[in-house]
């Protein structure tokens, strides 16, 4: 596991403990609050004060983040399950990690999604849950194909 996906690990053990709605939530409301503050994308557990103006409602939020997670649902799934031939040694570490547990999917997901992707840390982190969420299955093959039948949903 590389070091992104270390420091990452802690925070998916957290995320993974909430259920979808929550996890909408938890990225709408680090995405408004990185907006207000930049330096917030610097880490993959941000303080994120519920009270904050710009956060509003928590119904807000949630469909924000639902916005999001529509947006980088693709580009995610095409990343991991796709055949760029540039993404092969990178998606063989991920496979890798369905042979150990969600925490550890997720954890390099996570850090791929940062370092690949351009995603911010704490965003990638709760992109990287939601999807083990939704999509998981045994094994990557298997993985890919409950995730492609869902993501046509989407289109």
């Amino acid at each position: 596991m590389g070091p992104l996906a270390t420091l990452a690990e802690p925070v998916i053990e957290k995320l993974l403990k909430l259920d979808e709605n929550e996890l909408y939530e938890r990225l709408g409301m680090i995405a408004r609050a990185m907006a207000a503050d930049p330096a917030k994308a610097g880490s993959f557990d941000p303080i994120i004060a519920y009270n904050e103006p710009e956060m509003e409602y928590i119904e807000n939020a949630r469909e924000f983040g639902m916005r999001m997670f529509r947006r980088w649902n693709v580009e995610t799934y095409k990343f991991i399950c796709g055949d760029d031939i540039d993404d092969m040694v990178d998606r063989q570490e991920l496979t890798a990690a369905f042979s150990v547990n969600d925490k550890a999917v997720a954890a390099a997901l996570s850090s791929l999604l940062v370092t690949h992707v351009g995603l911010a840390p704490p965003l990638a982190a709760v992109v990287a849950s939601l999807v083990i969420k939704r999509f998981s299955s045994p094994g990557h093959e298997e993985f890919c194909k409950v995730w492609k039948r869902k993501l046509r949903k989407y289109e």
